[in-house]
């Protein structure tokens, strides 16, 4: 966890006359956000021409907060400023070719605008276009093609009408854009309806303002909300240790106070956290401020993103590493999300390395074999008599 020094803002030039009280208000975060390189430009003191023409294409947008991050304003490999910063990698029509605007069908898997109906029992329920922050790596990058704006009341009335008329349904997946952009009224409209719905019995928000804008959550109305509806999940989205600081973790604080869980979904990014490294000391942030690790995204073919992509079997070998390295309570699922709207898969180290009728040969998290009876799950053969070298 990273400790911001007090009036920490105060050493852009930018921001040197603005209060703390200002600072801390989330609304002032989002009326002050970085809205095109040019500002980019004049706050980091670098020339950053060349990706102009990246705006022409997708929206540029951070919070004060989340830029204020960066340690080091002129090192452009910095992981946040990597998350913000437009890139021409993605509008290169060579690298950008295999990717998608909607590769999970989110559009035609929609019985209702706005409402997207993939898996039996859980539908995606996208109630506005904006953002705080932009992030480059966005899955639903196609958002950012489109107008920033919030869908009216008409249209949250018809997606909950057809979940009121799906008892299928159990779980609603509130997204956008980020729904806790949106005013508290707004809010409070769609919690109210989806939770005096009987067969809905979660209601998931996904949300990366406590990344971006953690002062969201010092909103007391926003915690009145969070408290009265005791449906509630908060999913959120930290991809670095840098990320996480002691103002997230009085947000988290503040959440749990209303007895709301809050779980974690990192994107697997190359040269921002691919790195056993990196993934670990990010799992022990989000735990140190009591966050739940949830899924480690492989990430998405969307187009624009595709420069962020790893080799799918670099996940594995993070997930190696954590275990035995990392309590399980920290260890999330890697996960790779079929496009086609096929749904999420698993993939896990291999440790199971051999099996026959009367034995399995299993590797421990830490290289050593161990050959299982597999009819008493007695040890057989083992290598070393030594209690240190068996799997238990």
């Amino acid at each position: 966890m990273i400790k911001l020094e007090k009036n920490y803002w105060k050493k852009f030039p930018i921001w040197k006359d603005v209060s703390r009280w200002d600072w801390e208000d989330w609304k002032w975060q989002i009326k002050n956000r970085i809205r095109s390189i040019s500002q980019l430009e004049e706050i980091l003191g670098i020339d950053l021409s060349s990706a102009k023409k990246v705006e022409k294409v997708f929206r540029t947008g951070t919070t004060p907060y989340y830029l204020s991050l960066v340690k080091d304003l002129s090192d452009l490999s910095n992981p946040i400023l990597k998350q913000i910063l437009p890139s021409c990698e993605e509008i290169d029509p060579q690298i950008q070719s295999e990717g998608s605007f909607d590769p999970f069908k989110e559009e035609i898997m929609s019985p209702v605008k706005g409402l997207t109906h993939r898996y039996p029992d859980r539908v995606l329920f996208r109630v506005t276009t904006f953002c705080s922050v932009y992030c480059r790596h966005c899955m639903r990058k196609r958002i950012f093609l489109e107008e920033e704006r919030a869908k009216k009341y008409e249209d949250y009335i018809k997606m909950i009408n057809y979940i009121r008329e799906n008892p299928a349904v159990k779980e609603v997946l509130i997204s956008g854009g980020d729904p806790l952009t949106l005013p508290n009224r707004k809010l409070e409209f769609i919690l109210e309806h989806l939770s005096k719905i009987e067969h809905v019995e979660i209601i998931r928000i996904g949300t990366r303002e406590l990344v971006v804008n953690p002062y969201r959550f010092f909103d007391d109305g926003l915690l009145e909300l969070l408290n009265r509806y005791d449906k509630l999940w908060i999913v959120t989205h930290f991809n670095h240790p840098d990320e996480v600081t002691d103002i997230v973790k009085k947000a988290v604080r503040n959440i749990l106070s209303t007895g709301t869980p809050v779980l974690n979904q990192a994107v697997l990014l190359k040269d921002i956290n691919d790195s056993p490294n990196t993934i670990e000391n990010l799992m022990r942030s989000l735990l140190h401020v009591k966050i739940k690790p949830y899924y480690l995204f492989y990430c998405d073919p969307t187009k624009g993103v595709l420069h962020f992509r790893t080799d799918i079997k670099k996940g594995v070998e993070i997930l190696e590493h954590l275990r035995g390295n990392l309590s399980g309570i920290g260890i999330p699922t890697y996960a790779v999300d079929l496009p086609g709207g096929l749904g999420k898969i698993p993939l896990t180290p291999e440790y199971v390395l051999e099996e026959t009728d009367e034995y399995i040969l299993l590797k421990s998290p830490y290289g050593k074999t161990v050959k299982i009876n597999r009819h008493n799950s007695d040890i057989i053969n083992n290598h070393t008599k030594k209690q240190e070298d068996l799997c238990l």
